[in-house]
């Protein structure tokens, strides 16, 4: 183990200051970014509802009726070799699902759009009573 005056090397500062991060954050946010394969990296965020977070401080059960009042969220960030870059939101609340798919182009949004109900039943398929989808085209011009 190094002494404190040693350096650490560089990937392991980087554990360290996520993990430093994640301690000082009032509501635990789970990050990861990084290539997924070849062409495709991608950067994920979960915000754990506050609910979870709190179920683990708390001695009795209470608030556990409202468990399923919190929503789960995330956001992905998806740069796709030959099609560019996509952003999704996702909002998980019970047994409704909501997301927000937007393309950095025309291009990917009509891709997107020729999907679209493959994609819905799909997702209806995992067991959601609602599923809310929105596409959209982001500001080309700061893409």
């Amino acid at each position: 183990m190094p002494s404190s005056s040693q350096p650490l090397e560089e990937s392991l500062q980087q554990v360290v200051r996520h993990q430093l991060e994640m301690l000082s954050t009032p509501a635990p946010v789970l990050r990861w970014e990084g290539d997924v394969w070849s062409g495709l990296f991608m950067a994920l965020i979960i915000q754990l509802p506050a609910v979870v977070r709190q179920e683990g401080e708390q001695a009795s059960g209470e608030g556990r009726e409202d468990a399923g009042q919190e929503a789960w969220r995330s956001q992905m960030t998806l740069e796709v070799a030959g099609l560019g870059r996509l952003d999704v939101s996702l909002l998980i609340a019970r047994r409704r699902l909501e997301v927000a798919l937007e393309a950095e182009s025309q291009a990917m949004l009509k891709r997107l759009e020729n999907g679209e109900a493959i994609l819905r039943s799909r997702l209806q398929a995992c067991g959601f009573d609602a599923v809310d989808l929105h596409l959209e085209v982001g500001d080309e011009e700061s893409a």
